[in-house]
């Protein structure tokens, strides 16, 4: 999901089970001769208090729960939702997990317990690019305890050490400082503003564009 979009989160696994590899490639044959790989994520991922997993049709009620409420979608484009658009959503997103290549990942942040607080995504639409496009939502209940910064900061991390990739970047608007916070934490960097680039309820919003190079990720002190 990006910060903007519902692009953006049951199962339990034994603890007998194998574990599943942290990633893959997949080759996906464009056209005669030429190939291009395509990264794929092993699902779920554990960080240290949060389960990043596909949403499943049970994840509806915790999904419409941060969906429409207004503090949690002010700075997005898109909410509060009704049910029926919730629905659409996480329609969506499951129909994402049968595409072959998957160039979107919208993931629910889950509580160990399974349930749902939120979701974070990685978009691959320009991979060829070696770019992927990162962003997060977060129920207003576990606001201010780090959890969506624990998520993008596990995903940032698979994404440099496991993948072929040479840049993520994000976006937020400007009045989000929150969301500034958290990606300047990261180690974003702010490469641009966006003026009057996207409109909400009748008003103008300036967007801050982000990014970060591999390079800089695996030469940090973390």
């Amino acid at each position: 999901m990006s910060l903007f979009q519902g692009d953006l989160t049951s199962f339990m696994s034994s603890s007998a089970a194998k574990p599943a590899p942290a990633s893959s490639v997949s080759r996906e044959q464009e056209s005669p001769g030429q190939s291009q790989i395509y990264p794929t994520l092993a699902l779920p991922m554990r960080s240290r208090r949060l389960v990043i997993r596909d949403f499943v049709p049970g994840d509806l009620g915790a999904l419409h729960a941060y969906s429409e409420r207004r503090e949690v979608t002010k700075h997005l484009l898109w909410g509060p939702n009704s049910v029926e658009q919730s629905r659409a959503t996480l329609a969506e997103f499951m129909t994402q997990q049968g595409a072959n290549p998957r160039l979107r990942y919208d993931l629910a942040l889950g509580l160990p317990g399974g349930k749902a607080i939120g979701a974070v995504s990685i978009h691959l639409d320009d991979i060829r690019l070696g770019n992927a496009e990162i962003g997060y939502v977060l129920h207003s209940d576990y606001w201010g305890g780090g959890f969506a910064f624990e998520a993008v900061q596990a995903l940032t991390a698979h994404i440099f050490e496991h993948w072929p990739l040479n840049r993520v970047w994000a976006r937020c608007l400007e009045s989000n400082k929150a969301s500034r916070r958290l990606l300047e934490r990261l180690g974003m960097r702010h490469e641009g503003t966006l003026l009057r680039a996207e409109r909400i309820e009748g008003e103008w919003h300036n967007v801050l564009m982000y990014a970060l190079l591999a390079d800089e990720w695996l030469a940090g002190d973390r």
